[in-house]
């Protein structure tokens, strides 16, 4: 059997020198899910770059063979994508980790309309992880793409290569494939960036053509432009 067709799960950090126990929350899956029992082949992640061929032992996995598959895309992206209504933001996690986007920041900007309350901060983030480790895994993923929340636009500003998603297609120069640096893509909410914001990020902004694109549409569709 191809490792590709392996049920797979994530274990990051997990020591691959000998068996080991597999964490309840894996296993339930493995076993309540997925109906796997002791013999069976299973792959797992230790979220270092490599993935190891395992044979189920109860709770244990047994490591067999170490694979290192050329699945990680080679330009590090981080989506910046400020907080958009509803459950569009778990779209955007699930669909760009699948695509290779390396790297989300969640943030609020002048028009978003959601505002996420203090205690309820880390609830949120932890959500947003596990839908970037299950998505990792779905789409044969060696390494679990990180999450991380800022407070404000200016803190965004400070990643690495910024380039800011605009509406316009006549202002601003095309996304282009040219530049192979890590680079942040910044998206705005619903409304787009405020008048405040599209000063700010006038130097950065890029459009992506003529037609305007839902925000949990834009960061895809520019990820998709770099990486395939």
């Amino acid at each position: 059997m191809s490792i590709r067709a392996l049920p797979r799960i994530f274990i990051s950090g997990a020591d691959m020198a000998a068996p080991f126990e597999i964490p309840r929350a894996e296993f339930d899956k493995l076993h309540n899910v997925l109906r796997l029992r002791s013999g069976a082949r299973i792959g797992v992640l230790p979220n270092d770059g490599s993935f190891w061929e395992c044979e189920l032992d109860g709770r244990y996995a047994k490591p067999l063979e170490k694979h290192l598959p050329n699945t990680e895309p080679s330009l590090h992206i981080t989506i910046a994508q400020a907080l958009p209504k509803g459950d569009k933001l778990d779209d955007v996690v699930r669909a760009c980790t699948e695509l290779g986007v390396s790297h989300f920041i969640v943030f609020p900007s002048d028009r978003s309309i959601v505002k996420w309350e203090d205690r309820k901060l880390n609830d949120k983030m932890r959500r947003l992880e596990s839908l970037s480790k299950e998505a990792a895994e779905t789409a044969f993923r060696t390494k679990i793409p990180l999450v991380e929340y800022r407070q404000t636009l200016a803190d965004v500003m400070r990643e690495p290569n910024l380039i800011a998603l605009s509406e316009s297609e006549k202002e601003f120069k095309q996304l282009s494939t040219s530049n192979l640096e890590p680079l942040t893509l910044a998206v705005g909410p619903e409304g787009g960036w405020s008048p405040r914001e599209v000063e700010l990020l006038k130097p950065y902004a890029v459009t992506l053509g003529p037609r305007v694109l839902r925000t949990e549409h834009a960061g895809f569709a520019a990820a998709a432009k770099l990486l395939i």
